[in-house]
Formats: C-alpha cells, structure tokens, sequence
C-alpha cells in the first residue's frame, strides 16, 4: 500500500468512522479553507502527517563503480549499455555548480547551500562526462560529445590527459564541419601531449596520428555544412493566420464564446482547413512521471539522451544547462529532497503537478492574489451586478468580469489567474472525496513547509500562511482531474504501424486547451507535443461558425457509447451529447469490417450543395435528386471518386509507417477535405485517414524511434 494511503487509512482508523460517515460535517462547509481549517484541527492529522526527505544523494565511490563498468562495456562495443552507465556515473558524481563554465553551461542550477565537494570529486564528475563523451563520439552525436568534453574541462579533468579531450573535440568540430575552430583543438590538443604520462615513443606516435588529421583537414575541407544545433526546440510550429490578441495560444481563426448552455467553448472565426494550427501552448506546470524520469528532462519533458544532474540529487536530469537553471529556481530547490517521497508516496501526476502549480507560483504571489481576491469581492458587493437582461443570448463581450481568467487589459495570459479560474466542481463533489483531497492538500503542505517554499524554517510557519497556501492546494487537487492531461512522446516502429503507441511521460496544466475547449468523441482537434509545448491541429474541416472541440481522452472509434459516457460523468461531470453519442456510431474495426465486406455502402453528399443524399447507401440506387438543392446526383460517379481518394490514402499510409512525412501529410490532408465533400460521417475509411495524419502529427513533434526487432 502506497505511503499516502496507509496514513489516510490511520486517519480515519483514529476517529473511529469512515470518511462516509463524516458526510455530515463536511457538508456544512463550504470553502476549501473551512475544508483545510477543519481537517488541521483533528489531532491525527497533526500526529500522522510528518515529511522527511527522501532523495537519492550524491556518491563519489558509487560514481566510479558505474563509470568502471561503463568502461567494461565500452570495451565490449556495447555502446548503448556504456552510455547508460556513463550517464548514471554522471548524475551520481558529486560536482561544484559554481565553477566557472559558462561558456556553455550557465549556472548550472545555482549555489543554494554550502557544499564540501574535493578535488577528487571533481575530478570524478570530469571523468564521467569525459568517457560519456567518447560514446557520443562512436555514435554520431558529435554536438553532445562536444558539450561533455567542453564541461569534463571546465571541471577539473586531470591535466595530464587533457590532450585526449582537446584531439576529440577537434574530430567533433571536425566532423560538424568546423574545420577553423578543430584545427585550433588539435594544435592546443599537441601542447598539451607535452603534460602526459606517455613515454616519449607512443607521444610521438600520437602527435604523427594528430598531425595526419590536421594534414587532412588541409588537404580535403569539410563537406558538411555548419549549423546551428540541432534543438528540436526550433521546430515547433507556430498558430495558422497570426495570433489571437485576446487567447495569444489561439489562433485568430479561433473565437471563443460562453453561454448558458455550452458555457466556455471555441468556435471557427473563419473556414479552417485540416492541418492547420489552431493552438500552441506552454504549460502553467508540468511533472514527469517517475517511470520516465530516467530518460526525460524534469523541466521541458523532452527525452534526454546526455543528461546533465542536478547538483544536490541524482534523480532530477535535464537536456541541457538552461532547463536545470530553470528548474531550480522554479520549484526544484524546494521539491530536490522530497522527490523520493513525493514519486513513491501515492498522490500520483495529479498530486505532483498539485503541487508543482504552487510551488512556481511562489508563496508572496499566492498571499498577494489571495488580498486582491478580497478586495475584488468586497467591491462586487458594493456594486451592483450586471443585468443579466442586458446581455444578449450567447453573448460574447469578454469583458474582465464577465469571463473568468482574463486580467485587467482583458488577456487570457496563461498565468495564475487563469489556473485560479479554471472549473473544479467542488459542489459536485461527495464529502468523502473532498475530505481525502484534503488531507492529501496538507500532506502536500509539509512538503512545501519542509522543502523552504515559505523561506523560513518549517516550524515557524504561521497557522494562517499554512491555511491560505493549503486551500490553494485542495483547489488545485480539485481542479486537475477536470483540467489537466497528458504530456506524450509517439512511440515510432518504423514499417511496423501496429506496435507504433503513445507513452504517456508527464502531467500538465495547459489552461486554454481545456479551459476554453468542450469535449468531443469525434474531436476537430489532435493535440500532440514538442517537449512541453502543446499543438492542437485541425484533423477535420470547420466551417466559420462551427463549433472547435478536442477530446477529453474517449473516442467513439475506440470506445463504446456506454464506456464513455461512464468515464466522462465520473471525471469531468457532464454527459455528452456529441453527434457519436446521440447516434450511437460504431467503433472503428466494425466500420472497416463492413465496408470490407461491402454489407453496407456509405451515405453519399451532393455534389452542388454537400447535403447527405437520403437512399445514397442503397445498393440499388443509382441517381437520386437532391432534397436540398433538387439537382441530381448521379451515385457511381460520386463512389467512383471516393475509391479513387480511399485508394491514394492506403497508397500514402504505406509510406507513413516508413517515417516519410514531409510528402505524404500534406497528400492525407487535402484526400481528408476531399472526403468530408463527398461521403458522410460515420465512414470508416475517413477515420484511416484520419489515423494516418495524427501518425505524421506524432512523428514531427515528441517521437522516439524504436527498434522493430
């Protein structure tokens, strides 16, 4: 039993009743401070709930014993292995952040506390990341052995074998195409041999080696062309047709609207073609689970295949310098030695990312907005509200106070605000339920008051900052289940579309996707990842007016109505009514079966006015007249260019499982508008197309290439 749960059981084992059976109290309350406030005055609560860190450290010795047998495994050519220790070896080996390696690496998560870290330490980190280096050399990754031999230096590594680190950074530069600045690593490279402790015959054997490379370079310059480095950061797209002013995620081909009966929803400012990019957002916060901590950066959830460590613990990597600084100063030096507790204790992604949300949004800020959210409700009850008989149905004037989330100059900024904002239904809400979020809510607080969030030693936190920062937690425990969502990496299998699947590596709050978007079982929208940052694209056409709707993890091609609806109503508190729903469609396999075996043919729309054609999916029929236009149809044709478009889309699906995106998506996106003219939904061959793009989606953002064997 996870640690949690076994200290919510004594709890309640202590006051003698069940959390059912607390309904009574529970429910005359009705804030999450009255909540908190209740659940601090039982005793147990303060008996039972005591956090100590729990976090793997630093270890020179255990350091070498992973470097030792990454060397082993080098020496076998078991490069995958080598690298995997190495990087072990790295995390591991005690370092001092404040040695000056700027040059590439920035701070490198700051200087929070006295460290005594020797030479020999020192050296031990150098060591590690100089023998990574070499892996990344044999493996092609000449821009990541060229950042491990550039840190291995700045840390000390010893000088008598410098020369081996400066003559392959000159065959990394070399083979990158900087033949100037590798031409310079293999002359400092033959002043350092000078330092060796090789006997004067194998150093002139080595500078003859090193010379016959310079000879090299001079003789035949570098064909590869310099770039900057490869960091998928760049690629990331950007909205189609300009930003939103007043949801900067959004695209303008987004309006967003509220009404009684849809509350917050999207719908197309304009036409909106498949593929285009409707929203890019970063998240309010994020956690990567503990089963993916091994292999993606703890900041931006990008997979990591060099990491560099934290200075304090050995679990937390990052990609790069910029993420560690980052990390520390957001929310990492609070959380650094409860990691272990927090990934083993059993309040899961959701109670993490809890968590993660106040801890970056700082206690000051949290006693700040707090003060402004009095004095905003004290001024709305000297004021009178709006008539409500002013606003027309389906209103759209956003202003401040009329639309949860904006902020004064009438911006969705994707901040605090926003999170605060976001839908929690606490009022739907069993007592029982409530009561567990809020003894987890206080779990969470010894975290914080332990970790330094409130910057001052844990026991002299008052009663009132412990409350207000608390009730921000249960909120937050609240909120998330309705609001948050998976941040995910495509599992590619190249020639092998089967086994291709989305991992699922982090939690994450993006306040405008889910916040402003209702769900569909027949979404419009395909959300993938690059790191953190979401992009939701168009997978089917809108026209201007229709509403934009993304899905809240069911769909009808997967799932059957029943499953569905169940999950929907017990996690989101809604029952859907989307067009699957009310129609009941079938799920994928059986669409694909039946029109394999030509038991039914699809309902056909009219060629002028794209009207469903009434007896179109009769096998006798021929032409029909058009009941909304009156003009004829002739249906062979129209059939005749669906084959035609089915065909070209299985054509293109055969070279998508090879990884070839770049000519393919644009084909399966305009075959899927072609297709939405010509037959209705539900079509089973539509949603092959429509597989097939969020497949070339999945390859160009998060995507990690597997071997098929």
């Amino acid at each position: 039993m996870a640690y949690f749960q076994a200290l919510f059981d004594r709890i309640c084992g202590d006051l003698q009743r069940s959390t059912q059976e607390m309904s009574s109290d529970f429910l005359q309350l009705s804030t999450n401070q009255q909540r908190v406030s209740y659940a601090l005055s039982i005793p147990s609560v303060h008996d039972y709930i005591k956090v100590k860190p729990m976090f793997k450290g630093k270890s020179a010795v255990e350091a070498t014993k992973l470097r030792e047998f990454g060397n082993k495994m080098f020496g076998q050519k078991d490069y995958e292995s080598a690298l995997q220790m190495y990087s072990e070896s790295v995390l591991k080996a005690p370092f001092d952040p404040d040695v000056n390696h700027s040059y590439l690496h920035g701070n490198m998560n700051g200087n929070s506390q006295e460290r005594d870290v020797t030479t020999d330490d020192e050296n031990e980190f150098s060591l590690a990341l100089a023998n990574r280096s070499a892996v990344l050399f044999n493996i092609g990754k000449y821009d990541l052995s060229l950042k491990d031999i550039e840190l291995a230096l700045h840390h000390g590594y010893p000088e008598e074998l410098k020369y081996k680190l400066h003559e392959r950074k000159g065959r990394c530069l070399w083979n990158l195409g900087r033949d100037d600045e590798a031409m310079r690593s293999f002359m400092i490279a033959k002043e350092h041999v000078a330092k060796s402790q090789l006997n004067s015959k194998k150093r002139k054997s080595w500078k003859a080696t090193v010379d016959k490379q310079i000879a090299a370079i001079q003789r035949t310059p570098s064909s590869v062309e310099t770039s900057s480095a490869s960091s998928s950061a760049t690629d990331i797209p950007s909205v189609s047709y300009g930003t939103n002013i007043t949801f900067p995620s959004l695209s303008t081909a987004v309006e967003i609207r509220q009404s009684g009966q849809r509350g917050r929803h999207a719908v197309a400012a304009q036409d909106v073609r498949v593929g285009d990019v409707l929203i890019v957002e970063k998240p309010c916060g994020s956690v990567v689970l503990p089963e993916q901590c091994d292999t993606h950066c703890d900041y931006c959830c990008r997979r990591v295949l060099a990491p560099l460590p934290c200075h304090q613990c050995s679990t937390a990597r990052y990609c790069g310098h910029e993420c560690a600084d980052l990390a520390w100063t957001q929310y990492h030096r609070v959380e650094c030695q409860y990691l272990g507790l927090i990934h083993s204790s059993g309040v899961g992604g959701m109670g993490h990312l809890a968590l993660r949300l106040a801890n970056r949004t700082g206690f000051r800020f949290l006693q700040e907005f707090d003060q402004t959210l009095k004095e905003k409700t004290a001024r709305k009850v000297k004021e009178p509200e709006k008539d409500a008989h002013e606003r027309k149905p389906g209103y759209t004037d956003l202003q401040y106070e009329d639309f949860p989330g904006l902020n004064t100059e009438g911006v969705y900024t994707n901040d605090y605000n926003c999170v605060y904002n976001l839908e929690n239904h606490s009022s739907e809400r069993k007592p029982s339920d409530l009561f567990r979020r809020t003894v987890m809510a206080i779990f969470l607080l010894r975290i914080l008051q332990n970790g330094g969030f409130f910057q001052v030693p844990g026991e002299e936190v008052s009663e009132e900052d412990q409350l207000l920062v608390a009730s921000h937690l249960l909120r937050h425990l609240q909120m998330i289940p309705c609001n948050a969502h998976e941040v995910s990496e495509f599992e590619f299998y190249r020639g092998d579309p089967d086994r291709c699947r989305y991992l699922e590596v982090a939690s994450a709050l993006h306040c405008t996707m889910l916040g402003m978007f209702n769900h569909s079982c027949d979404p419009v929208i395909n959300r993938n990842f690059y790191g953190d940052v979401l992009v939701a694209r168009a997978i089917r056409p809108v026209a201007k007016g229709e509403e934009i709707t993304l899905n809240y993890s069911v769909l009808y091609t997967t799932q059957p109505r029943m499953e569905r609806q169940y999950k929907l109503a017990g996690q989101y508190f809604f029952k859907c009514s989307c067009q699957p729903c009310v129609e009941n469609w079938p799920l994928f396999y059986d669409m694909v079966q039946d029109l394999q075996q030509r038991n039914k043919l699809p309902k056909l729309k009219c060629g002028q006015c794209f009207s469903v054609l009434p007896g179109s999916d009769n096998k006798g029929s021929d032409k029909v007249k058009c009941a909304a236009c009156g003009e004829d149809q002739e249906l062979q044709a129209l059939r005749t260019q669906l084959d035609n478009i089915v065909e070209e889309v299985f054509n293109k699906v055969g070279v998508v499982v090879t990884g070839e995106v770049e000519s393919t998506l644009p084909v399966l996106e305009r075959c899927l508008e072609r297709m939405e003219k010509i037959v209705a939904r539900p079509y089973g061959y539509y949603d092959s197309c429509q597989e097939a793009i969020k497949q070339c989606y999945g390859i160009v953002g998060n995507c990690h290439e597997r071997a098929t064997s």
